[in-house]
């Protein structure tokens, strides 16, 4: 049979991705809704950087846009291979942000500046999924769930969880700093949130909470878990030892500064010390996460293994 009969007898199957013209229609679409998302909130997001820029709280907000974007790259196989428009839903999400906006606008100048950039931040994230879910459907948007849900990070928190995330960090904080001084055989006397050694006092100040370095471990722990574990369990237990090895820290950390200021020099706690005390005690929280993640990949390669004999894979 010559190969022209073959081709009569046997046609090829239809191609199961889209055409490139229709791709890319797509993807210019969405380029043009993004940036007219950038040109009606330009103003906000100007506020929103520069407020980012001056915090020592959320100065990594401008690094999340990056990180969401690479995400979005390096994953466009998996996330973009069956895109399909979705404009019924996308709208409506589009609707729910322009509805986030004006009341934004409407409430701004009763608001506390931080509170304001939350709303535009919400709206402008709501803008943001809107339209990739408009261009992409509903299974794109499954596919790219942690790259657009890591935007999330890109909004402050409201003033007033803001204050009772720092009291709870502050609480636990002082509670196993506590603790970590009865372990050592030290008993001072707790009022407040004030250790009395005679001469001394210490008072874990908001400024003290460890909130900057719970953030960051945070931050730290969803982006480890996303690149190095399979287990969306053990991506949730991650974040927790995050949260908890963050509260131990500065325990540490409080307990430590407290001894230097006792038998060292009690005018250490007004030096450039008790600013950057944090640093190395970030760096071993840096490394105990680090060992949780190798030793969760350890046993998630454990679970996996029986199951790849068992089917034949070799």
């Amino acid at each position: 049979m010559s190969p022209q009969d073959k081709d009569r007898a046997f046609p090829a199957a239809p191609c199961a991705t889209l055409p490139k013209n229709r791709g890319s229609g797509r993807y210019a679409f969405y380029f043009v809704l993004l940036f007219i998302g950038l040109f009606l909130f330009a103003f906000p997001l100007k506020a929103l950087i520069a407020m980012s820029l001056k915090s020592q709280l959320y100065n990594y907000i401008p690094a999340i846009y990056f990180l969401s974007a690479y995400f979005l790259v390096s994953e466009r196989g998996r996330i973009f291979s069956h895109s399909r428009h979705a404009f019924g839903c996308g709208l409506s999400v589009v609707s729910l942000s322009a509805a986030a906006a004006v009341t934004g606008l409407l409430l701004g100048a009763r608001l506390a500046p931080g509170d304001y950039l939350c709303i535009m931040a919400v709206s402008f994230w709501l803008y943001l999924t809107g339209a990739f879910i408009t261009c992409f459907g509903l299974e794109a948007f499954s596919k790219a769930s942690f790259p657009l849900a890591l935007l999330l990070l890109t909004v402050p928190l409201p003033s007033r969880l803001l204050s009772v995330i720092i009291v709870l960090l502050k609480t636990c904080s002082y509670k196993t700093a506590a603790w970590l001084f009865h372990l050592l055989g030290l008993f001072p006397v707790e009022q407040g949130f004030t250790f009395s050694f005679p001469p001394i006092s210490i008072k874990v100040a908001n400024a003290c909470s460890g909130i900057h370095s719970c953030l960051s471990l945070v931050i730290t722990a969803l982006l480890g878990g996303h690149l190095f574990l399979r287990s969306k369990l053990n991506r949730v237990w991650l974040i927790l030892c995050a949260v908890l090895i963050a509260t131990f820290n500065n325990a540490v950390r409080i307990v430590a500064l407290t001894l230097a200021a006792l038998y060292i020099d009690p005018d250490i706690l007004s030096t450039a010390w008790h600013r950057y005390a944090g640093i190395p005690v970030f760096a071993l929280a840096f490394a105990w996460l680090a060992m949780i993640v190798l030793f969760m990949q350890k046993m998630e390669r454990r679970k996996i293994a029986p199951r790849a004999r068992e089917g034949g894979v070799d």
